[in-house]
């Protein structure tokens, strides 16, 4: 006879612990990628960049792979020349950042109060999979990742609609978007209002 018994609540939380950190770190690794390859290109802007790395810290401090990920991140975020996330995604980078409030949303997702149609949607842009146009290409729902409102919008101005600008969570909620822009500022304003 075969005795099996289920795994303990401490076990499951220390496996999603251990997954948490795996990817963490994974994000963070990325961020050093990104260093080398900003601040690395040139011979002398190299030396230049590993000098001021170097004089920042303690000599004689050795960093681990995750201490490097974050002042990597860092480095790159206070970067003016650096335009992309500094990591894998704006979401992660949100994650990882001290100081956001990422108890806050956690009690907000954690809430009974709260409607699992908001949750879901909230989970859904925090990680990069919320139904947008891209995300509907990628998987192959939709022909094309351009944003159809832009779209509609060059053609009514009767302008080339061939360079459209993907359709993300971060293009529809920006204000440069031409048909977001009164949406996106109205959402602004209310929540500096509350």
């Amino acid at each position: 006879m075969q005795h099996v018994t289920a795994w303990s609540k401490a076990v499951r939380n220390a496996m999603l612990r251990g997954g948490a950190e795996y990817q963490v770190q994974r994000v963070l690794d990325r961020a050093g990628t990104n260093w080398n390859k900003n601040f690395l290109l040139s011979a002398d802007a190299g030396r230049q960049s590993i000098r001021q790395s170097a004089s920042a810290g303690v000599q004689s401090d050795l960093m681990g792979a995750k201490d490097w990920g974050r002042r990597c991140m860092l480095q790159l975020q206070e970067a003016e020349n650096w335009n992309k996330p500094a990591a894998t995604t704006w979401a992660a980078e949100f994650l990882l950042r001290e100081g956001e409030s990422r108890e806050c949303l956690g009690s907000w997702i954690n809430s009974r109060a709260v409607h699992e149609a908001k949750k879901r949607r909230a989970k859904q842009v925090i990680t990069c999979s919320f139904p947008c146009g891209k995300w509907l290409h990628m998987i192959g729902v939709r022909k094309s990742p351009g944003y159809e409102l832009c779209r509609r919008e060059r053609r009514k101005d009767k302008a080339s609609d061939e360079a459209l600008p993907l359709e993300t969570v971060a293009h529809l909620q920006s204000a440069g978007c031409k048909s977001q822009k009164k949406s996106v500022i109205g959402a602004h304003n209310r929540c500096r209002g509350i």
